[in-house]
């Protein structure tokens, strides 16, 4: 079968360092994290005081219809506003494009309730000695909560309000594989439009955890970094001091195209995707360094697929958690694939920028590779000092990387055992 050539000609971001890709490009060149302390909620006994977060999101200027914000979470505000500001950037005049043929790939999952809201039904749960009664929950409690509850936090949601608001009646899918799932939701959009099911596709992913609920759940999975730091240098993927994941939020949707679909009208175009890879780690436990195998298959195949050897690529935009179990089954993994080929490799990451998007990550750190492909430039790890001795690769670090660059392979890989990798060129080669 004659497969269709995919290209990126939109990006849309809404992170910590701002409004648009502009922002994030800039703060991700300069090593500029935005990484502060919380300011959303009192941190009085939290765990974790810092994270990246949003500081002057107005979710009433993408959103229109403002009774629409009552069945919205945050997460579903910055997926459609991500959304409208990647059509905006891939200069796509919707009223004459077949939306027949443009759809949706988002990776979202848990959306954290907000406990003002939830509180409300939980106190008319209680009995007379303030304990909690589920059974009272069910009846009396739960009928005191705003009747459309249930659906600002389901996380197909966001893809539902992105089609009503722009008319997409193309194929539309919601992955919830924790960090991988935006990197996924990409592939299964350029799978989409490489069998011919669409000629265009929005696809990446959005998370908010800035809240109590989120950052406990972090907390009680031991995921978090514990170092009492400055928040300059508390998130450190790679480094010998890398102990946790500092969270953020944002939401970074990417329009992809079909290639003579985007020549015929002229897009700018990012960069062309040639192979995707996905796995899961069978027995994936986070406290174990030993298996690097489904990381391993994720890369191969994205190789594989996009008939592209490791020799052939210029750099990796690497997932970097920041568990060292992570860090260091990824850069086993990395070692495994590219071999003799590593001298030649240049490896960066992202997460220090932002704090780990979750949900999120995988759209908006494609977009930082591909800003380094167009640009010819890869900016070094942020908060990075000496590797870890078992991460011990050829990383950008201190000064950004100026050269030739026609080739990346971009990793996601999930809590849970999901991994994800992209291959993607430039768009002329």
């Amino acid at each position: 079968m004659n497969r269709r050539r995919v290209v990126i000609t939109g990006l849309g971001l809404l992170t910590p360092s701002g409004r648009g890709w502009q922002s994030y490009w800039q703060d991700f060149l300069k090593s500029h994290s935005r990484i502060r302390q919380i300011s959303s909620f009192q941190l009085n006994g939290f765990p974790s005081k810092y994270a990246g977060e949003i500081s002057d999101f107005d979710p009433t200027f993408y959103i229109k219809q403002r009774k629409s914000l009552k069945v919205m979470s945050r997460d579903i505000q910055l997926s459609l506003a991500a959304s409208q500001l990647a059509i905006e950037d891939a200069s796509l005049q919707l009223e004459a494009t077949d939306r027949n043929r443009f759809g949706i790939s988002l990776g979202l999952g848990i959306i954290n309730n907000d406990l003002d809201e939830l509180g409300v039904g939980i106190r008319g749960s209680l009995n007379h000695e303030g304990d909690f009664q589920m059974n009272k929950f069910g009846q009396d409690g739960i009928r005191s909560l705003f009747p459309l509850w249930f659906l600002k936090y389901l996380p197909n949601m966001p893809a539902c309000h992105i089609s009503i608001t722009h008319g997409l009646h193309g194929p539309s899918n919601t992955i919830t594989t924790s960090s991988a799932a935006s990197t996924q939701a990409i592939g299964e959009a350029f799978l989409t439009i490489q069998r011919g099911d669409a000629d265009l596709m929005l696809a990446g992913g959005a998370d908010s955890k800035i809240n109590p609920m989120g950052i406990s759940r972090f907390h009680m999975l031991g995921l978090l970094s514990q170092r009492n730091g400055t928040a300059i240098s508390s998130y450190c993927p790679f480094d010998k001091r890398h102990d946790g994941i500092v969270l953020g939020e944002g939401a970074g949707l990417l329009v992809l195209e079909e290639w003579s679909h985007a020549r015929a009208r002229g897009a700018k175009i990012y960069g062309e995707i040639l192979g995707y890879g996905s796995s899961s780690d069978f027995n994936y436990d986070p406290r174990s360094i030993e298996d690097f195998t489904g990381k391993k298959l994720a890369m191969s195949r994205a190789l594989h697929n996009g008939n592209i050897e490791p020799k052939e690529i210029d750099f990796l935009m690497a997932n970097g958690s920041g568990l060292p179990s992570e860090d260091i089954q990824e850069a086993r993994a990395v070692e495994s694939v590219f071999q003799e080929a590593l001298g030649n490799l240049k490896i960066t990451a992202t997460k220090p920028i932002t704090g780990h998007l979750v949900y999120g990550a995988g759209g908006v750190e494609m977009a930082g590779a591909l800003l380094s492909l167009v640009n010819r430039v890869i900016p070094p790890i942020a908060h990075f000092e000496s590797p870890d001795p078992e991460c011990d690769l050829p990383f950008v670090k201190s000064e950004p990387y100026s050269g030739e660059l026609n080739s990346f392979l971009f990793n996601s890989f999930g809590f849970g055992g999901q991994n994800a990798s992209l291959a993607v060129r430039r768009a002329e080669s």
